[in-house]
């Protein structure tokens, strides 16, 4: 399946048309999901379960993370075939998934029936659902996106976690031999592997887009390529008034340890 070439002249005059710099991010996004879609399609169409079937070590990590903390229902944003999804329901957990490729979802559905609710559609789009997850675990997907999507997948994610509920993400780190190289799209991000945009994270920029999202840990963990495994937890915060004055908690912030 050939990419989808996006016209610039037919963006700017689509942008003319609706009148707002808003819509041309609007048309942008759905242009880039249509553009993924078929990246991802005919990744998955070709090479099929291209990862093999064996759990990543960042997956069972954070498995056993989860179950030592009690974690029953999990979300897996950018699912695959779930290879990654196994592990979870085999100590346990109740997970759902999020998946672009329908290709990806029919192989899936191979390994587990209709025993496994993936939600088919970017992570982009997100909420699908308004359930709240006690856990989330996001597997090389964030550095896929652009700043923008990046906060809204690190916002949304945390909108549906349950209080005292963990997300951990994985990212490709600028130790990664790959690092400068292909296209220069902006900092810290490049277009190579054929048209794959891949934004390339250190603590510094992981502190930037998660401090806020109860940020409690950056592991190192080395997969194909060195990446980092980013822990948060959403916590409740409690509020201490000087004395004399009235106090109480409230729920819906978050702890940042370090």
């Amino acid at each position: 399946m050939p990419m989808h070439k996006i016209n610039s002249d037919e963006v700017i005059s689509t942008a003319g048309k609706w009148g707002s710099i808003r819509n041309l991010r609007r048309l942008h996004l759905r242009l880039t999901q249509e553009t993924m879609t078929e990246f991802w399609e005919e990744a998955f169409r070709s090479k099929q379960e291209m990862w093999g079937s064996s759990p990543a070590k960042s997956a069972i990590l954070t498995s056993d993370f989860f179950v030592s903390n009690g974690v029953k229902n999990v979300l897996i944003p950018g699912i695959g075939y779930g290879r990654n999804a196994k592990i979870f329901r085999d100590s346990g957990m109740t997970v759902t998934g999020i998946e672009i490729s329908e290709t990806a979802i029919r192989i899936a559905t191979q390994h587990f029936g209709n025993d496994l609710t993936i939600y088919h559609g970017s992570v982009t789009e997100m909420p699908f659902d308004n359930e709240q997850y006690d856990g989330i675990f996001c597997y090389a997907l964030i550095h896929l996106l652009d700043k923008d999507e990046r906060a809204k997948l690190i916002q949304d994610c945390y909108n549906q976690l349950a209080e005292n509920g963990y997300m951990f993400f994985t990212t490709i780190t600028k130790e990664a031999k790959t690092y400068g190289q292909g296209t220069y799209i902006s900092k810290d991000r490049f277009e190579m592997f054929g048209g794959v945009k891949l934004f390339f994270y250190d603590k510094e920029t992981i502190q930037e887009e998660f401090g806020k999202a109860g940020l409690f840990e950056i592991a190192e963990v080395n997969e194909n390529f060195p990446f980092y495994l980013i822990k948060c937890k959403k916590a409740r915060q409690k509020v201490e008034f000087a004395p004399g004055s009235s106090s109480k908690a409230f729920a819906g912030g978050h702890e940042t340890v370090r």
